[in-house]
């Protein structure tokens, strides 16, 4: 669900589309197949809930070539655990509920020490 790509919206910009489409789909490896690829094919999962999971992988492809040229399908190539620790270093807040926000990181908060430093 977390990337620093995906926007994440406030109530005035939330529609059952956007929220839908605001996941990321990634490789998994070896744990796509105890967890039934529900990484690798989350955007569908996220448009289509109820449907069974072996025909998630269809469902993915079909839904990658309708959105990917228009620039709505996420998906990331990078590995499970380097977007992990990618997400666990970036993705720590928004700045607001409203509009179109990105998740923000606390290594972009000026920290007192630095402050000092510039006076």
């Amino acid at each position: 669900h977390t990337d620093p790509s995906v926007p994440q919206y406030g109530q005035d910009e939330w529609t059952w589309v956007k929220g839908a489409l605001s996941t990321i789909d990634r490789p998994y490896g070896i744990f796509d197949y105890f967890h039934h690829t529900i990484g690798s094919t989350h955007v569908a999962h996220h448009l289509f809930h109820e449907m069974p999971f072996y025909k998630a992988d269809v469902a993915t492809a079909a839904i990658k070539e309708y959105l990917e040229p228009m620039g709505l399908y996420n998906y990331d190539p990078t590995p499970w655990y380097m977007a992990m620790w990618r997400i666990a270093k970036t993705c720590h807040y928004v700045e607001d509920t409203k509009g179109i926000q990105y998740y923000r990181s606390m290594e972009d908060v000026p920290r007192s020490k630095d402050v000092q430093k510039k006076q």
